[in-house]
């Protein structure tokens, strides 16, 4: 009855014999019941037409092709001149005089290479392409061909004929239209003097010094077939996002960023399958061997560079990309059909010839081995921006809670002073990420989940780069123990300046709060004891990546720790503990800042049937979610006058619990601003802070004493020692952690009232 018919060319779907709907591929168009609805696709819009009437267009996204490597190559398509403001570089024909200072590039018996530049049309881009190529020729090294492929445009044909009878390059006009890649090889065969060539493409603006740093690769290593550089806009040499086209501004100009290039990646090369054309070197010796571009299978372009690398391998050489020299390419603006068609046709053409060309080309985006250059031009770009300024890399765990707020008072003490910041934050188990404090504005795309797997070189020479006159340590949260332990091997045997601020118990448990694998607060356990804890049958997943062995954690943090020219603890109870196991060490105590400053406390906003009881931040079971949850559990079961209210969020677990049982979650909040006034609108009786470790400092604490609203905590850590002579605050024992029905009943008969007069005492 229904019946679905495929052939190369369309689908059908029959209906009793009647075709009912109908897809083409090319073009792509589907019908609905004899093109009653039409709907049409090209590579720029959606068009859908009822009974022959456009009802709707929409404008369809630039989809990339990136499997020939040409996607952003531009060959007998030249872009328009009309380029809007946003673009890097803007290219312009040089105003006259300009070209009077330039010396000649033809050629002569000096010339080393022969700079092969293809033109058809696209005044300004062209002449601006000329223009830097005569400019940055610092020696007689290579010579400039400008091939005119018999352009359209006459006012360019009349500048070309002008500036060649000038001497300044040579030129030669076809006289007959040969296409792109037969111009190319009839330059190749007939005007370059039998030597090395340079493929330019007219929309390429070369640098000062890029012809020295390129031809010394191939003077190097006779292996070398084919050479390409780095640009913004050149698929898997593109910087700084791989595979994309990156026009727009960044914080320097094109020729800064190849000097950034010249110094951070010198001699840095990686193996390609592939280079790409808009700045191809080809060695001449491996041209004689496996002959010029294909210019049967490949007419128009599009992919005949591929196939010559290719070709190049089968013959046992190699093709590199290079690191130290960058060049600005325009790259076509536009995604015509015509365009999209030829690709598709030098796409065919190289499955044909090169049936493991797509495979190569997949792996090497998956492994990315360009990544290693783009990340250095990132740090260059960093260094380059903070300039002899004085700088401090801050080095924290990625985890959301109070870390953020003492992060941005501290990036602020440093900055007020003059001092850049620079954030290195660990994460993953063995990565970290790189940001400039001026995140949002500054784009280091390239410099985020690097790893500390093998050797630190990378990591080295970002320090040695940036050269900080501190590293500011305040966390390796969220390192396995292997990369937590070379962090601190590294940092112990370097001669960098480290100062040390005592967060957690990384120091001397896999557990950074102390707690027993159970989540059980356990005082300050012997060394032995937490040993012990490491032989237990099973922990939690986030444990596992931190267990080590307790005496050699003790001995990788003593090593690290009298590295460090200074170490602070916010509190005296966290510097007690932490001198447990280093008595001889040196800890400065340095409350953290308060950063909720003067505010209005809280008015209370009485239930006459409840008792609001409200908790704050993002609760982990160590800061007390169960613990909360358990206390709603047991209102709930007993009928108790208590209503429970989290600001914040938990676990998705016992957040479940909690909501199940009647405690209103309010969620993440963006800021302290936002959490006070949630705080207000639910006027709380009560605020208790359920956290089960002994708590270094405790910002949420900070929240609710700036408020003035009753708070109970436990009687442990700086939770206690910050409210030792604050008498409306309830110190609860420690006792009552494994008590949620005691917690419930000293709530209930509390004095909430005389607390509260206590509170609003000056």
């Amino acid at each position: 009855m229904i019946k679905r018919i495929t052939s190369h060319t369309a689908l059908k779907v029959k209906f009793l014999g009647i075709t009912i709907y109908k897809r083409t591929f090319t073009p792509n168009e589907q019908f609905f019941f004899k093109k009653l609805l039409i709907i049409e696709r090209n590579d720029t819009h959606k068009v859908i037409k009822l009974l022959g009437i456009k009802i709707a267009s929409r404008k369809r996204p630039i989809k990339k092709n990136i499997l020939s490597m040409n996607a952003d190559i531009t060959k007998t398509e030249q872009i328009s001149s009309d380029l809007p403001n946003s673009l890097w570089l803007t290219p312009k024909s040089p105003l006259d005089h300009s070209w009077e200072s330039l010396k000649s590039a033809k050629y002569t018996t000096k010339t080393r290479c022969v700079v092969i530049l293809p033109v058809y049309k696209g005044l300004d881009e062209t002449l601006c392409s000329i223009y830097h190529a005569l400019k940055s020729r610092v020696t007689d090294q290579y010579s400039l061909l400008i091939i005119n492929d018999a352009g359209p445009d006459e006012k360019l044909n009349a500048k070309l004929e002008e500036l060649a009878t000038k001497g300044l390059f040579d030129y030669h006009l076809n006289k007959l239209n040969l296409g792109f890649v037969k111009t190319i090889n009839y330059a190749i065969t007939n005007l370059s003097h039998d030597l090395d060539v340079i493929l330019l493409n007219s929309d390429a603006f070369v640098f000062e010094g890029w012809f020295e740093r390129m031809i010394q690769y191939a003077d190097q290593d006779e292996s070398i077939a084919t050479i390409t550089p780095m640009s913004n806009n050149a698929t898997i040499c593109s910087y700084p996002f791989t595979c994309q086209d990156n026009n727009k501004n960044l914080e320097i100009s094109p020729a800064e960023l190849d000097r950034l290039a010249s110094n951070i990646n010198k001699g840095i090369y990686i193996e390609t399958p592939t280079g790409v054309g808009f700045c191809f070197y080809m060695r001449r010796k491996v041209i004689d061997k496996i002959g010029m571009l294909d210019d049967n299978a490949f007419k128009v372009g599009y992919g005949e560079e591929n196939d010559f690398c290719m070709r190049a391998i089968h013959a046992g050489f190699k093709n590199i990309i290079i690191g130290d020299v960058f060049v600005y390419h325009v790259g076509s603006v536009s995604f015509s059909a015509t365009k999209a068609e030829n690709m598709k046709k030098g796409e065919n053409a190289l499955k044909l010839k090169h049936p493991n060309y797509l495979n190569l080309v997949h792996n090497f985006i998956n492994v990315d081995p360009v990544f290693i250059l783009r990340r250095n031009l990132d740090i260059a770009r960093l260094k380059l921006k903070t300039g002899q300024k004085e700088s401090i890399v801050i080095v924290s765990h990625a985890w959301d809670g109070g870390i953020n707020t003492y992060l941005e008072r501290v990036v602020n003490q440093y900055t007020n002073r003059g001092i850049n910041c620079i954030l290195l934050k660990v994460h993953d188990k063995k990565l970290y990420s790189i940001y400039s404090h001026e995140n949002d504005q500054f784009n280091l795309c390239n410099l985020k989940n690097l790893s500390l797997s093998c050797d630190f070189s990378f990591l080295d020479l970002f320090f040695k780069t940036i050269q900080p006159t501190l590293i500011h340590i305040n966390s390796f949260a969220g390192l396995d123990w292997h990369h937590h332990e070379k962090l601190l091997s590294y940092f112990s045997s370097s001669d960098w300046n480290c100062k040390f601020i005592i967060h957690d118990y990384a120091c001397m448990s896999y557990d950074y709060k102390l707690l027993k694998p159970e989540y059980t607060y356990e005082s300050v356990p012997s060394l032995a004891r937490r040993n012990q804890w490491y032989n237990v049958k099973n922990v939690p997943l986030d444990y596992d990546i931190s267990i080590t062995d307790a005496y050699a954690r003790h001995k990788a943090y003593e090593h690290f720790l009298k590295k460090c020219i200074k170490i602070e603890s916010p509190s005296h109870r966290t510097r007690d503990i932490v001198l447990m196991d280093f008595p001889d060490l040196n800890i400065d105590v340095v409350p953290h800042e308060d950063i909720i400053g003067n505010i209005l406390p809280a008015e209370r906003k009485k239930d006459k049937n409840k008792i609001k009881i409200a908790s704050i931040g993002a609760l982990s079971i160590e800061k007390g979610s169960q613990l909360l949850a358990t206390l709603a559990v047991d209102s709930k079961n007993r009928d108790l006058n208590l209503s429970y209210f989290l600001v914040g969020f938990s676990n998705p677990g016992d957040q479940h619990v909690m909501e199940t049982n009647g405690v209103t979650v309010t969620g993440k909040y963006e800021n302290d601003k936002e959490c006070i006034n949630k705080i207000r609108e639910i006027s709380p009786d009560l605020i208790i802070l359920p956290s089960i470790w002994e708590e270094t400092f405790s910002y949420t604490l900070s929240i609710a004493l700036a408020l003035k609203i009753p708070t109970l905590v436990f009687n442990i850590g700086a939770q206690a020692e910050r409210t030792e002579n604050i008498n409306w605050v309830v110190k609860l024992d420690p006792l009552l952690m494994n008590n949620p029905r005691g917690i419930s009943d000293l709530v209930v008969n509390l004095n909430i009232d005389k607390l509260w007069k206590e509170a609003r005492k000056k």
